[in-house]
């Protein structure tokens, strides 16, 4: 399993480049830069479920279940994070339309999208023999309960778009008040979560989608105080690496320091970026289907593995991988016919 790690390491490295004397990026955040590097992380989401489906073996297996063990929950610390900043560019951009189209142009888009896929689950399923009781199937389509489906990451991205409207509808053109209403709010999602009984991984890294919030409305003045200076940026690069080490060895002490430790990565990430352009026409197509192949990469991993496949775990890789792109691709293409889904003139910065 190394070698695909390896291999994606090396996609998301092919085409990067640098400005002269390292040079600030006015463009580094831009959507297409975030979209590229969530096209990278996808790929490390579709290889940590892929290993959960095969037996490892042999030095390059355990080396990769050993990177595995240390990224954690991190593969999706990036799709909160520029979410959670993107929405906030667009609100601060385009104003109160934009909130009040958030429940049509985000929440009702996202909730079709994500119903779509547990149909598809729920299709997988009937094919491979695989029954579930009706009030689980029904559950599934909330996303409270899962038949297959990655339904944690779905419940809890709706449920923070739900606490954003909130918060800007009571905000109005007040960034900071709607910022901080919505932070408040996902505090209080992340505590019903966890006396709900519901898994770490539901809430552990929810919070980075409202520090992506904080990071828009700071970054005027971090462009200005550490981005633009070479130096200050090094500096601040080696303060964010030595919190995310230490934090590294305490996030298992609890909610806050995990975090913490999740927050110093996406420090790290942010400041590389800011002197790194990664992108090229494959972290295109992964970004541009990112959602979908978050959402949809468990069916071929269900339905393969029922036939036996997973005993030849680089065959099953590889027919996984292709497979959930062409799904993915087929199943954006489709959803593109309808008028909720057709691209628009003013689309905002906002990511999925």
């Amino acid at each position: 399993m190394l070698l695909f790690f390896l291999a994606f390491l090396a996609v998301l490295l092919f085409g990067a480049k640098t400005k002269p004397r390292l040079a600030f990026d006015e463009e580094s955040f831009s959507r297409a830069r975030t979209s590229a590097l969530n096209g990278f992380f996808v790929l490390l989401v579709f290889l940590s479920h892929a290993v959960t489906y095969v037996s490892p073996a042999g030095a390059l297996d355990s080396a990769y279940l050993f990177v595995k063990g240390q990224l954690d929950q991190l593969v999706v610390a990036p799709f909160l994070f520029f979410s959670g900043y993107g929405i906030l560019c667009a609100v601060r951009d385009r104003g109160r339309d934009y909130v009040l189209q958030f429940p049509r142009r985000r929440i009702a888009k996202v909730l079709m999208q994500s119903q779509a896929a547990v149909l598809l689950f729920l299709l997988a399923d009937l094919c491979v023999g695989k029954h579930y009781p009706l009030r689980r199937v029904l559950l599934s389509l909330t996303f409270w309960e899962s038949i297959g489906n990655s339904n944690w990451y779905l419940f809890v991205v709706l449920a923070l778009y739900v606490c954003v409207f909130a918060a800007f509808l009571i905000a109005r053109q007040r960034l900071l008040l709607g910022t901080a209403l919505t932070a408040a709010l996902a505090v209080c999602l992340a505590v019903l979560l966890r006396f709900a009984g519901k898994d770490p991984w539901w809430y552990n890294t929810l919070l980075l989608f409202p520090l992506g919030m904080c990071f828009a409305l700071l970054r005027p003045r971090l462009d200005c105080l550490v981005f633009q200076s070479t130096p200050r940026t090094a500096a601040a690069f080696v303060g964010a690496l030595g919190c995310f080490s230490a934090l590294h060895f305490l996030r298992g002490k609890g909610f806050v320091f995990y975090e913490l430790w999740a927050a110093a990565f996406l420090a790290c990430l942010v400041l590389v970026m800011t002197r790194v352009a990664f992108g090229n026409w494959l972290l295109v197509f992964f970004g541009r289907h990112v959602f979908s192949i978050f959402m949809l990469q468990r069916i071929p991993m269900l339905v393969f593995s029922r036939f036996g496949l997973q005993q030849h775990r680089y065959v099953f890789v590889l027919l996984c991988f292709f497979v959930t792109l062409l799904l993915a691709a087929a199943f954006d293409r489709v959803l593109s016919l309808l008028p909720l889904f057709r691209p628009r003139r003013d689309a905002s910065a906002d990511s999925p």
